[in-house]
């Protein structure tokens, strides 16, 4: 029939994850990512030196990456094309041109020092509503005042004690005790995981 493949809208929807087992599974990513950046990151970036120095010493640009006859991917090594630049050991004389051929400008901007100098000394006066200069008394234009308080739309995450989170987190994980909370990326589920093809035999 037609209406087959529409969605049943009374069908039973999968729970919704409370908020700590989203924050689990917020953990875990973490947790992932790091382990990716530790194990993975180091192989990914092993081929790099070699590659470029033997690549370059045979004269060619690329190595074609194969399984048998399957291309998979190719490296290339990038190579710096001709172009002019300034010389920075004769800076002066290229200055001295630029002058004589309406080369210079002049730009004009607040001293950053001088900015976070002043930001630090500045307090906002409830009574008037200014920001006032608390080391020469002056009313500040230019500047406003942010009440604190409200969500900054960042969080941050921290590990309990010195990577024993880490630790319990990743033994839970290699156990598969997390997996049913993984069902919507499979792939990240740990440990080996049934088949359509296994449910069948």
């Amino acid at each position: 029939m037609a209406n087959d493949a529409t969605e049943d809208p009374h069908a039973e929807q999968p729970p919704q994850q409370t908020l700590s087992e989203i924050g689990l599974v917020g953990a875990l990513a973490r947790l992932l990512d790091e382990r990716t950046a530790e194990v993975i990151q180091p192989r990914v970036d092993a081929p790099k030196a070699r590659l470029i120095e033997e690549c370059t010493a045979d004269g060619r640009s690329n190595l074609i990456v194969r399984v048998g006859d399957d291309v998979i991917g190719r490296y290339t090594v990038n190579l710096a094309q001709p172009k002019i630049v300034v010389d920075p050991d004769n800076e002066a004389a290229l200055n001295q041109y630029a002058d004589e051929h309406s080369g210079t400008e002049v730009v004009i901007r607040r001293n950053p020092t001088w900015e976070r100098a002043l930001l630090k000394y500045a307090e906002y006066d409830e009574d008037t509503g200014l920001i006032i200069d608390t080391r020469t008394g002056e009313a500040v234009p230019g500047l406003k005042y942010e009440k604190g308080g409200d969500p900054t739309g960042t969080l941050t995450f921290t590990w309990e004690r010195k990577g024993v989170g880490r630790q319990r987190l990743m033994r839970h994980y290699l156990s598969g005790a997390l997996n049913h909370l993984l069902t919507e990326t499979p792939e990240l589920m740990a440990g080996p995981r049934h088949t359509a093809e296994d449910t069948d035999r």
